[in-house]
């Protein structure tokens, strides 16, 4: 990239910068020539180099007050925003910035102003209050940035972002960033800004068509086990999951932890400092996968995200815009996958038309399609480190195997265990739902679907009942572990004192009785056989 100040031009080498975005060629100009901008623009479309060069070229660094200041809505945002304009500015050896945001000591922030900062960067509760501390003074400030200002709309810092404005210097160029454009943000554009140029870049429709988007059927207690059927198969470098409560965020992540991924958390219950770490750590790539709230993730600004997944189905249609803007940043391309159990479908139905665009309904993989794409994965892993790692020093733990062993045996085993690390205890079986969208009431569904079993279904007697300690919950793991069928394949469950009953498709007849004839359950041998006829209705 050809830059025309030789020390920003190395930093943005440095950076990886290759040529400008279309925000960033439409504004800098403009900016540049001290016009007011409103960059109509989404998340992840490179807004911060848009407005930090043109900020750097202008800063007087022999200049010790402040010249600068940029409003985020949440301190994450901030904080992100500060690291990427030192990052530019990383060859200027005078230019200094101080990031000001609630929830660390005002007091470690106060102490950083002494140092002079040219450039501010802040929330606006936090900015407010050293301002009336009179540790920032913006009268003579040249260069104002409102950063997602829509965000801190909804947010309810409006009220606070015009005490700043009538506050600071009336002779300043103002820039403006808001990925949509309500009435009240327009009123501010009036009453504060001169004469501003609207810059666009928001598609037709409200979704960057950069990312790729499924949805999934599922029930909600098979989610997790969805989510890793879905990284094995993509396996991707960076996951963000998305619930909508902070208990479902720590549910989540427990669970995946447990299952041996590399994952952490944020969300509003959490000290900032922590979710500071988590989120440094999530952005270096030492941690795959990032569970957070909506709340929790305003304003994170993470490049190399490959896959959003949305656990839960947003409860607003917007949030699942801002979500998913996480991947398929700046020319990258990314995937959305979206979690439905059956009461979410009219969620989903609200996405569907507030976006306008095509959301592909897809089947979660089953066992064994993932466990073939991750033998592919193996295949390939294994030819990358022949070519291109220095494998010497287990030559000779190599020829002691192959002493004792046929390679065939060695490979298989060695496949095994780097397998067996990978895997952990899944659910076997299609987990797949279709949900049906019926507007009958749900005691004629029932009606109509035991009367469909009765008549089309096989029927099966097994020989252990709930006085060996069997529920019908730990009937259907069972049978859901030794024939492979999905939740929804088994029907009609009922236990009984000394026996028990359930229900399959005819077609299944010859698998369930190979599959559950003289193995054990609850402490017994078990003998499983068509049911006798009955009258009787079991409810499962």
């Amino acid at each position: 990239m050809n830059y025309k100040n030789e020390l920003i031009e190395h930093a943005l080498t440095d950076m990886g910068f290759d040529e400008f975005t279309e925000i960033q060629a439409k504004a800098i100009p403009l900016i540049e020539s001290g016009l007011d901008i409103i960059g109509h623009s989404q998340t992840g479309t490179g807004k911060t180099a848009a407005f930090g060069l043109p900020l750097l070229e202008r800063l007087d660094y022999e200049n010790k007050n402040i010249q600068s200041i940029i409003i985020c809505p949440t301190r994450e945002l901030a904080v992100q925003v500060k690291s990427e304009i030192d990052l530019m500015g990383q060859y200027l050896p005078k230019l200094k910035t101080v990031a000001i945001y609630g929830g660390e000591p005002i007091t470690t922030q106060i102490r950083s102003l002494k140092y002079k900062p040219q450039v501010i960067i802040g929330t606006p509760g936090r900015i407010i209050d050293l301002m009336k501390r009179r540790l920032i003074k913006l009268f003579d400030i040249s260069y104002l940035v409102l950063d997602e200002a829509d965000e801190m709309l909804k947010m309810g810092f409006v009220d606070d972002i015009e005490t700043i404005l009538e506050q600071t210097n009336q002779n300043r160029q103002t820039v403006m960033f808001s990925a949509t454009m309500p009435k009240r943000i327009v009123d501010i554009t009036n009453r504060y800004m001169k004469n501003p140029q609207l810059i666009s870049v928001v598609r037709g429709d409200e979704t960057n068509l950069d990312i790729t988007q499924y949805y999934y059927q599922i029930q909600d207690k098979n989610k997790v086990e969805g989510i890793q059927r879905l990284l094995h198969v993509y396996n991707p470098n960076l996951t963000l999951i998305f619930c909508n409560t902070k208990r479902k965020v720590d549910d989540v992540t427990r669970e995946l932890a447990k299952k041996g991924y590399n994952v952490n958390k944020i969300h509003g219950d959490l000290k900032q400092t922590a979710r500071l770490q988590v989120l440094e750590s999530f952005h270096a790539g030492v941690l795959d996968i990032l569970v957070a709230t909506d709340v929790a993730a305003r304003g994170l600004d993470i490049k190399n995200v490959e896959i959003v997944i949305n656990y839960d189905v947003p409860d607003k249609a917007e949030y699942y815009v801002h979500r998913i803007g996480r991947t398929g940043r700046i020319g990258n391309k990314g995937y959305s996958f979206t979690l439905v159990s059956k009461r979410e479908l009219s969620r989903l139905d609200s996405i569907l038309a507030f976006t306008k665009s095509t959301i592909k309904k897809r089947k979660i993989p089953t066992p064994d399609t993932v466990v073939k794409i991750r033998q592919d994965h193996q295949l390939l892993e294994v030819e990358q480190i022949v070519q291109n790692i220095n494998t010497n020093p287990y030559i000779d733990t190599a020829a002691k195997l192959l002493d004792i062993h046929e390679p065939l045996e060695i490979i298989s085993a060695l496949l095994y265990k780097l397998d067996k690390d990978q895997v952990t205890e899944k659910i076997g079986g299609d987990i797949n739902e279709d949900f049906t969208r019926r507007s009958s009431s749900s005691g004629s569904k029932r009606k109509s679907r035991n009367s469909r079993t009765r008549s089309n279904h096989q029927r099966y007697h097994l020989n252990v009942g709930s006085e060996s300690g069997l529920s019908p919950k730990q009937l259907v793991k069972f049978i859901m572990k030794k024939t492979n069928l999905g939740n929804n394949d088994i029907l009609d469950v009922a236990v009984s004192k000394k026996a028990s009953f359930f229900s399959t498709q005819p077609k299944q007849y010859d698998h369930v009785i190979a599959s559950l004839t003289n193995v054990t359950l609850s402490g017994k041998n078990t003998s499983v056989q068509m049911a006798k006829p009955t009258k009787k209705n079991y409810n499962r």
